[in-house]
């Protein structure tokens, strides 16, 4: 046997489905943390910047994977991509990247508020600030129903992951209210 190949398959970390899945990791860490946080009774404080470290990760590797989403035929939307308006129909993949890019939009924005004289500038994108919940809610909504069809799962409700998802949450900050 001279062979001059190895018989071991050949592995690398950076691999696009690689960094794929670790997108999949932190996106299903920021589902399960607030069920976690309220079982162990985090510090609110210190379970937001976890939980907003989470997001920054999740979001900037999505932008880097997955792009802006994209209108037929049009590389650019000022409408789209710099107010958040969405004129034209979109592929439901299009879509689900719109919500996402939407809390990018809205998140950047938060800077700018601490800058005097550079407030104004908040302004271009206020309605995905305004909209960033109902964004929110949509893209975790097509995230999981995303990933039910890639597992075959039909018997569990999308809509019922995302509820318990917001109960845990608003329990959360019950809880830290209260003190208890």
């Amino acid at each position: 046997m001279n062979s001059t190949t190895s018989s071991f398959p050949h592995f690398t970390l950076l691999t696009k489905a690689n960094w794929i899945r670790l997108n999949r990791i932190l996106a299903w860490a920021m589902l399960i943390t607030p069920v976690l946080q309220f079982f162990v009774r985090a510090n609110l404080a210190h379970a937001l910047l976890v939980d907003f470290g989470l997001l920054l990760a999740h979001g900037f590797l999505s932008l880097i994977l997955f792009g802006m989403p994209k209108v037929k035929r049009q590389k650019f939307t000022f409408s789209m991509h710099v107010l958040g308006f969405r004129l034209h129909i979109l592929s439901p993949r299009n879509e689900f990247l719109l919500t996402g890019y939407r809390m990018t939009q809205a998140i950047s924005v938060l800077p700018l508020l601490f800058i005097p004289g550079a407030r104004w500038l908040a302004l271009f994108v206020f309605y995905p600030s305004l909209r960033m919940p109902v964004s929110f809610v949509q893209h975790l909504y097509r995230a999981i129903t995303f990933a039910f069809q890639r597992w075959g799962i039909k018997y569990l409700s999308s809509s019922l992951m995302v509820r318990i998802y917001i109960l845990f949450f608003i329990a959360n900050l019950i809880r830290a209210r209260s003190g208890a």
